[in-house]
This record gives structure tokens, C-alpha cells and sequence, in this order.
């Protein structure tokens, strides 16, 4: 009797990072609700959370810009993370307009010149990581007037896509904000968010 085993490629290597100090946020039910969705669909995905004491990178600091170079074993992880994904999806609330610093400087220090991008004797730029993806998730307590008027199409989406991931090649396929978070402690009302994320991450 032959016996012929199938079995289905992975569709996507997918890397999952987060933000925020309580593991009981909503940050984080965003990622799990993604990887969960995500590998039933056949993807493979890693998570990491900024706050994980093994992930943990001082502040970007440096006298010489050779001093950027040297080798650093959490630098290294991330570096060889970042060039195993096809997609990234970055998941992190918004405190005080922006991202949370610990965020800011994991692309500080892991997004440098010669690993996201490059400039030739000219100064002129070049783009390292081409052909991956984002998805950018964020949460906020402000109302949406103000995040999904003024800061969302005007700040954080054009940074984003443009200022920083676009620099280095990469492109936001999806950029989602969840305004009033401190308003929406309902069941449904989440139960309604978290299905958007599953119909994304299956997309």
C-alpha cells in the first residue's frame, strides 16, 4: 500500500513585534490573536516582545560611527530575525503621539546603515530590505477626531510608510489604529476588534 504524505509549504514567515510593559494589554491580545490566525493559515511566525528582559538593547549610543558595527549578540538576533521574515508586523500603543521609546530605539539601533539601508560615495540612498511587507497595529486612549483627523493620516501613517519603513524598502500593507481604547472594555466591543485582526491576518 503506498502512501503518499502531503504536506502544504509555508505560505509566509511572519515576525510579530510588540510593545508594552503589561502582558495583559491589548497590544498583546492583537499579536496572539495574529499568530494564532496567521499559522492557521499555514504561515510561520516568531513573536517578540520589546519587554522581554532577553531582548532588552541600551538606548543607541555611539562616538565613531564604526562603533555601530561592531558585533552585539542582541543585535545580531535581530538582525538575523529582520532578514528571515518576509513580513513584518509591528503591534504597539501611542503615548504621547508616537510609538513608545523602546520601540523608537529598536529601529534606532537594529534598522542601521548597511543592514536597512545604504549610502554610496554620492549620499545617495539605497534601500536594503526591498521586498518585505509591514502591517502596523497601534492602540490609543485619545478620541478619534484627533488621532484618525489630524495625528493618523498626518504623522504616523506618512512615518511609517515613508520616513522609515519605506526608506529602507519596506511596504506597509496595512496600517490600523484602535482609538478610545479606555472606552471599549466590552466584550463585543473588543470581540469586534480582534475579528478585524483575524480578517487581516488571513487576508
Amino acid at each position: 500500500m503506498l502512501l503518499i504524505l502531503y504536506f502544504k509549504p509555508i505560505e509566509m514567515k511572519q515576525l510579530i513585534i510588540t510593545a508594552h510593559p503589561s502582558s495583559e494589554w491589548f497590544t498583546h491580545k492583537i499579536a496572539q490573536r495574529f499568530k494564532k490566525v496567521a499559522e492557521k493559515c499555514w504561515n510561520e511566525v516568531e513573536l517578540i516582545d520589546l519587554y522581554d528582559k532577553k531582548y532588552k538593547q541600551e538606548f543607541c549610543h555611539f562616538e565613531e560611527m564604526g562603533d555601530l558595527n561592531r558585533s552585539d549578540p542582541v543585535r545580531d538576533l535581530f538582525h538575523e530575525k529582520l532578514s528571515w521574515a518576509d513580513e513584518y508586523i509591528f503591534v504597539f500603543p501611542v503615548w504621547w503621539s508616537f510609538m513608545p521609546a523602546i520601540m523608537k530605539n529598536f529601529f534606532d539601533v537594529n534598522f542601521s546603515s548597511g543592514f536597512a539601508f545604504r549610502y554610496d560615495k554620492t549620499w545617495k540612498a539605497h534601500k536594503l530590505l526591498t521586498w518585505k511587507k509591514a502591517k502596523v497595529f497601534s492602540t490609543c486612549d485619545g478620541p478619534w477626531f484627533f488621532y484618525k483627523v489630524f495625528l493618523f493620516p498626518v504623522v504616523l501613517k506618512p512615518y511609517f510608510s515613508m520616513n522609515l519603513l519605506g526608506f529602507c524598502g519596506i511596504k506597509v500593507t496595512d496600517f490600523v489604529l484602535f482609538d478610545k481604547m479606555r472606552d471599549k472594555k466590552q466584550d463585543d466591543t473588543r470581540t469586534d476588534m480582534l475579528q478585524k485582526i483575524e480578517d487581516i491576518a488571513q487576508a
